[in-house]
């Protein structure tokens, strides 16, 4: 496995348990209101400091490992594997957004847009890395 291999491996993790943790908590144990908002802001900041630091140190941990894969340059294949995975995640994308307009267009409240917006995003993120993680084994 590569390093970038493993580097998707970690943001993939990282990402589902981090952003995972946020919405179950965001819906389940918050209340509802108008400080609903500002404590989510509150672990959504928690949640994005969390993702910076483990995949920091996790990504530096595997670079330490072996330091002459972590700087090696990304050859064709591993180019391609980018442009496709983000490929893939463009019409999710493309289409969330349309769902976000649809609901702004409908007279949404403001949580329910923004948690859309944000689990949009996350969601193209995760088939990004998603796409690109299954890629690498197709291809290997």
């Amino acid at each position: 496995m590569t390093f970038r291999e493993k580097t998707h491996w970690v943001a993939l993790m990282v990402l589902l348990i981090a952003f995972g943790w946020f919405f179950v908590h965001t819906h389940m144990v918050l209340p509802r209101g108008s400080e609903h908002l500002a404590a989510s802001g509150g672990l959504l900041i928690i949640s994005i400091i969390a993702i910076v630091v483990a995949m920091s140190i996790i990504i530096g941990f595997i670079a330490a490992r072996n330091p002459g894969d972590a700087h090696l340059a990304a050859d064709e294949r591993e180019r391609s594997i980018h442009w496709r995975g983000t490929h893939y995640a463009y019409y999710p994308a493309v289409i969330g957004m349309w769902s976000c307009i649809g609901l702004i267009l409908s007279g949404q409240d403001r949580v329910t847009l923004l948690y859309s917006l944000l689990g949009v995003a996350v969601l193209c993120e995760i088939i990004r890395i998603g796409a690109q993680l299954w890629l690498y084994r197709r291809e290997s």
